[in-house]
């Protein structure tokens, strides 16, 4: 009478789709925040040093300033991961509703 999905179903089908996704956004997400941290450190570090006059090569790693590292490029970085994750949701709600669309047995057209 009522052909409701049960939750076991929902559930699994849910793992189902979103897992490939879940894993990905686990190994991604720390790579962009840490990346966009050291990014943002590296900028920083170089500025410091021209600004102290002792800008070297471009190849060589900037000196380690003698001043404390601003709080704010650790912020940045979580704020980048956070910001990752927000499109990563949108994606893959994206990608798995058209998939889910695509696999809905359509009727057959008639060409007459």
């Amino acid at each position: 009478m009522n052909d409701k999905p049960t939750s076991s179903k929902t559930t699994s089908d849910w793992r189902r789709l979103y897992e490939p996704w879940l894993k990905s956004w686990l190994i991604l997400m720390p790579i962009v925040g840490a990346g966009s941290y050291y990014l943002t450190r590296n900028a920083w570090r170089r500025i410091q040093a021209i600004l102290q006059g002792e800008a070297g090569s471009v190849w060589d790693a900037p000196p380690i300033p003698k001043t404390a590292e601003p709080a704010s490029l650790m912020s940045y970085g979580i704020g980048a991961a956070l910001v990752f994750s927000l499109f990563w949701l949108v994606i893959a709600r994206l990608y798995v509703a058209a998939q889910d669309s695509q696999q809905t047995p359509q009727p057959p057209q008639s060409y007459e």
